[in-house]
């Protein structure tokens, strides 16, 4: 206040040197100085908000990211996107891996459409070792740029919002159909205008302006509801679209081609989404008024329902470039992400792929959400594992250290070990079986529906590693041991790699030609019981 006090004196001191002849140019060099001040302003603050971010970045890199995740929303563009990825891990591979609480622990993401992304990518294992190397490359660059990375950061902050999620919800080729009210609404604004013009010179027509004006308030609001569904999606899309223009003008190691083509096929979206107002709220007093005014306009001439209608159009069958977009910016945020977990990890590899055989090599292996991991090794040539020992003593926590390490050697191109070698595989798990009361479901009938899955898997073209622990305990003991030495040694055919623990010894007898024995050792110190 004191400021404008100040400034509103100034002004008049010029105004009586000047005289009131030159009274404009003084008003229009003061209304132009207001506008440098509020450039200024804006300026400083965006310039203030860039540090925190900065700050933040900084503070983070290497870091576990311990925000909430709504996985709901996360998983939107898994469940929207199509794909024909070689494979997906099965609902019951995510929950025995314990895949959320994994991915918490991996995701250090930008953005809300890069954690969709890494998600998705973490769910579908590839099996080409070029596009690893590739992505090997790309995390490698983040990792030896710190300045490049940090300004790409910064650039993808401005996706980092709970409405963001909601972009995946276009990836559908058909958005929204046209409306039979299309050429009413037309045919109404065509008349609004002509009785508009014509009141210039009949004003009485002004009065008969007052019914369409209500009949078209009421159609203006009835449109909120169509756009209802969009109004988190399509300013979001906006947002996606400023920074991947952004990103393809840096010199960064992601092939652009195909996310050019697209950004230039939705460029009609951009030009027509800014004379959409989907409900955002004016802060100001003056903004309200304004917004109220503008809202008056376009309901008389129903202009939201005319540029509404007209960007759906834009965007059916753009499906695809919308995907290319968010996977193009999805994955560069999934590189820093890597980058920045490799940065935290004490020890970690990338991985080693051999040919299709039976084989698998790990050198320290752990289990990344166990703390203070103890390291294990493994080393299997020709013949599958079959792990015994009592309860506690880690048979599960090893298997799946192993389904893990697998996994994200496929996707993030990361081993925690010193050494990972193994041919590529689709991943299958039986871990963690449930019966279900409110389904009529008994855990038998589960468990036999889960290893059915792995047995129509076993004899695909494709090498698979099956992770099982503890087959068919719902059943007694002789059916069990005689069901599992049935199965175990069918999956283990076609170079599958098999690691199973149970509790069976004779197990160990009549799969001794097929699999190797391993066991994890207990004792009793003090009445305790210790495990090595």
């Amino acid at each position: 206040m004191i400021i404008l006090k100040l400034f509103l004196q100034q002004v008049k001191t010029l105004s009586a040197y000047f005289g009131s002849k030159k009274l404009i140019v003084i008003y229009f060099l003061s209304a132009a100085l207001l506008v440098w001040l509020f450039a200024l302003i804006s300026y400083l603050i965006m310039k203030r908000n860039r540090k925190k971010l900065l700050k933040k970045i900084r503070t983070g890199w290497g870091q576990p990211d311990d925000e909430y995740r709504n996985f709901e929303l996360i998983e939107n563009y898994s469940r929207h996107h199509q794909s024909s990825a070689y494979h997906r891990l099965t609902p019951q591979t995510i929950k025995d891996l314990d895949f959320h609480q994994l991915f918490c622990f991996i995701d250090r993401t930008n953005s809300s459409p890069g954690r969709q992304y890494l998600f998705d990518k973490l769910l579908r294992p590839s099996a080409d070792p070029a596009e690893l190397e590739i992505f090997n490359k790309q995390v490698g660059f983040f990792s030896a740029n710190k300045k490049e990375r940090e300004e790409v950061q910064i650039l993808l902050s401005a996706g980092n919002n709970t409405d963001a999620y909601f972009i995946s919800h276009l990836l559908t080729d058909k958005l929204m159909e046209k409306t039979k009210w299309t050429n009413i609404f037309i045919a109404d604004t065509v008349l609004v205008s002509s009785l508009l013009v014509l009141s210039f010179k009949f004003p009485v027509l002004l009065i008969w302006l007052i019914l369409p004006f209500g009949i078209n308030l009421f159609f203006h609001h009835w449109n909120k509801k169509n756009t209802g569904r969009f109004s988190r999606s399509l300013p979001q899309l906006d947002i996606l679209l400023k920074t991947t223009a952004k990103l393809l003008k840096k010199d960064l190691p992601f092939e652009k081609a195909k996310a050019q083509l697209s950004m230039k096929s939705l460029k009609g979206f951009q030009r027509k989404f800014r004379f959409i107002n989907l409900g955002k709220a004016a802060e100001s007093d003056l903004a309200q008024i304004l917004l109220l005014v503008s809202t008056l306009l376009k309901a008389l001439f129903l202009v939201e329902i005319h540029f509404f209608f007209s960007v759906m159009k834009t965007l059916n069958n753009k499906s695809q470039d919308i995907d290319q977009i968010l996977r193009y910016t999805g994955n560069i945020d999934a590189a820093i992400s890597t980058a920045s977990l490799r940065a935290g990890i004490k020890n970690y590899c990338t991985p080693v792929f051999t040919g299709r055989k039976k084989e698998l090599h790990t050198k320290s292996m752990v289990h990344p959400l166990v703390e203070n991991c103890v390291p294990n090794s493994i080393d299997i040539n020709d013949r599958s594992i079959l792990i015994t020992g009592s309860n506690m003593s880690g048979k599960s926590t090893f298997i799946r250290a192993v389904a893990i390490n697998c996994l994200l050697a496929q996707t993030i191109y990361t081993c925690f070990a010193e050494e990972y070698i193994a041919p590529l595989v689709k991943l299958f798990s039986a871990i963690r079986i449930e019966d279900s009361v409110m389904d009529g479901k008994s855990y038998y009938f589960e468990e036999v529906n889960i290893i059915s899955v792995l047995i129509g898997h076993s004899p695909g073209p494709f090498q698979n590693m099956f992770i099982l622990d503890e087959v068919f305990k719902g059943t007694n003991t002789i059916e069990r041991v005689a069901a599992a030495k049935a199965i175990l040694s069918y999956l283990n055919k076609n170079e599958n790699i098999v690691l199973v623990s149970t509790h069976d010894i004779e197990l160990a007898e009549l799969l001794k030609n097929e699999y190797d024995l391993y066991h994890f050792v207990d004792d009793i110190e003090k009445e305790e019981l210790v495990f090595d």
